[in-house]
């Protein structure tokens, strides 16, 4: 399957653009004022959200993605417009009117505290159903595809869902949708529907997965597929036997973001040529390494690769596991994921130099007797015969290139574990002490 083609495909998203925020922090204390935790900030992230975070994730896959919908005249735009321009996301096909920019502001402290939302589900007038099919039309030659995501908050009302599918089909555009149950009657005729099981049930009033599937698509003309969780797939292709396909992940952490992942890579595959079912198989690849890792995340195409790749060897660790890319005379290359919480031994080769580069997460270090903190895109080079261990602040992924890897060049003090920073340094300043006395 060729995924470099990915790169050559243009792609229009169009629906309900949302701006996450997420508010990271502490909580030691309850409130005087109520019984409620005080949360004390230290991190802000933001991330686009709804429409903006399919739009990520066709991105990270290599395509060229153009964005479309209504957001307010405001600080959230602002954000939104600068993350959109780093990610290299068009937003010519984006309207400012007088509604505000939906945000969900989100409290984290080692789990989800609270949720504050910044909202008009207003549907738009017919004057920016016009401005907005306007610029459609005015991309259409230049794209492949158009997306609709619809979280049902106002933008994409009948009247412009159905002429957008009328004129995607006019210009023999493949044309795919993720839509809450309330809207979906009026996506009568696109190429693909992506509901989650629940979603399908509502839809067709039913709660038998193969009859959900069978009365979506005939009601709507279109394929359908079903995201079912820790169930995999169903696939109902027009005029054919239902097909079922089993979930891949190994373990779930988050599903948050997830059929964004899955609807992104499902339309890309369609794109370069694959068939529903193998297009399906894809997606739940991609679904299954989004789902292993914490919080709303964008699936990279080298991720992709690397997880297709029949030349992987992927060894279980106490604290994760590790995917060996390459070990020849000369090299090694391993993608390690390290969960929250969890650490390595105390240990160190005679004959292996590495460096290490973290992708995404923190990794905090000790190095010969030193603590570092290693953050995404920062390195860090082991020398033969220096002992070091890591741990990981929060879920991390990170990458070691060192030179031929051998078992028996593993000199360990300690055994890997999950425990807190200072049960992972008193292990390796207890063995050290009783090293030194003999």
């Amino acid at each position: 399957m060729n995924l470099d083609e990915f790169s050559k495909k243009r792609v229009l998203v169009i629906g309900d653009i949302m701006l996450d925020k997420h508010l990271h922090g502490e909580v030691s204390r309850i409130s005087p004022e109520a019984p409620v935790p005080i949360l004390k900030v230290n991190q802000e992230t933001y991330n686009p959200g709804g429409a903006g975070n399919l739009a990520s994730n066709l991105s990270a896959l290599g395509a060229k993605v153009y964005v479309g919908g209504i957001v307010g005249n405001d600080e959230a735009q602002r954000k939104l417009f600068e993350i959109f321009e780093n990610n290299n996301i068009d937003t010519s096909c984006i309207l400012k009117s007088n509604k505000p920019t939906t945000q969900k502001i989100r409290g984290m402290s080692r789990q989800h505290l609270f949720r504050i939302d910044y909202e008009d589900t207003q549907n738009i007038d017919e004057q920016e159903e016009e401005k907005l099919l306007f610029m459609i039309k005015n991309k259409i030659r230049d794209i492949d595809a158009i997306l609709l995501s619809d979280y049902n908050k106002g933008t994409l009302t009948e009247n412009l869902i159905t002429n957008i599918i009328k004129l995607a089909k006019e210009n023999n555009k493949l044309v795919t949708a993720d839509c809450k149950p309330k809207n979906f009657s009026f996506y009568k005729d696109l190429d693909l529907l992506k509901p989650n099981e629940k979603e399908a049930f509502e839809m067709a009033k039913v709660s038998d997965i193969e009859e959900a599937g069978k009365i979506i698509s005939e009601n709507l003309n279109s394929h359908v597929i079903i995201t079912r969780g820790n169930e995999g797939m169903s696939i109902f292709e027009r005029n054919k036997i239902p097909k079922h396909i089993p979930a891949r992940a190994k373990q779930v952490y988050d599903v948050s973001g997830a059929g964004d992942t899955v609807l992104a890579t499902l339309t890309l595959s369609l794109l370069v040529g694959n068939s529903l079912e193998e297009s399906a198989k894809l997606a739940n690849e991609a679904a299954s390494i989004v789902v292993s890792k914490p919080g709303v995340v964008t699936l990279t195409l080298d991720e992709l690769r690397l997880a297709l790749s029949p030349s992987i060897k992927t060894v279980s660790k106490v604290w994760g596991e590790e995917q060996w890319i390459e070990n020849n005379s000369k090299y090694c290359g391993k993608r390690l994921f390290i969960k929250k919480d969890h650490y390595s031994s105390y240990h160190m080769h005679k004959n292996k130099e590495e460096t290490f580069y973290v992708l995404e997460g923190e990794l905090e270090i000790i190095h010969n007797g030193k603590h570092l903190r290693l953050l995404p895109e920062e390195t860090l080079k082991l020398n033969t015969n220096e002992y070091h261990s890591f741990r990981a602040l929060q879920d991390t992924t990170f990458f070691e290139f060192s030179t031929q890897h051998t078992d028996e060049d593993n000199y360990r003090l300690t055994k890997s574990n999950k425990g807190s920073h200072e049960q992972w340094r008193k292990e390796i300043e207890e063995i050290l002490q009783n090293v030194s006395q003999n």
